[in-house]
Formats: structure tokens, sequence, C-alpha cells
């Protein structure tokens, strides 16, 4: 049995090192600099922030005037974008 896993180690320790170094460095990512992460604003901070943004046709973006699109968050809301310049402008938090 070790000589089997001898075996792996000595054929594939290159990448175990490497995928160990990278979980540590998303870890690392995850809990040091989670609390600089900022929030995606809501839809009437975004409105209050840009004021000629709120137009007849929707919610535009301040940067290029494009239609945001929406897509979905996964058990969070929605995410308002602009596809056309890949600005995120507001969020809409689920119920």
């Amino acid at each position: 049995m070790w000589n089997s896993l001898f075996a792996f180690w000595d054929q594939y320790h290159g990448l175990i090192i490497g995928f160990g170094v990278l979980g540590l460095v998303l870890l690392f990512n995850q809990f040091i600099y989670r609390r600089y992460w900022t929030s995606y604003p809501t839809r009437e901070a975004y409105i209050a922030a840009h004021p000629g943004c709120h137009t007849a046709d929707g919610i535009v973006c301040a940067t290029c005037g494009q239609k945001a699109l929406t897509g979905p968050v996964a058990g969070k809301g929605r995410i308002y974008r602009c596809d056309w310049c890949d600005n995120e402008l507001y969020r809409v938090d689920r119920a």
C-alpha cells in the first residue's frame, strides 16, 4: 500500500503542491481581504448617486448611457449591469 502511495507522490508531487498552494492563496484571499470588499449599491442608492440615469425606459448606465441588463445571483437576488462598458450598476436583493 505504501509503495503505491510513494509512486503516486513521485509522479504527481508537482501538481499536488501547486494545487495546495493555490488553495491556500484562495483561502487567504477569502479570510484576510474579505473586509475590504464592497457591495454593490441598491437601486435607490444608485439613482441617488446618478439622478439622470432614471429614464422612462428604465435605468441606464452612468458611464455610457446604455440600458441596464440583469443577471441572477444564486440565492441573493439580481445584479443589474451594463454589457457595453461592463460595469455593475446596482443590486436588487431577494425579499
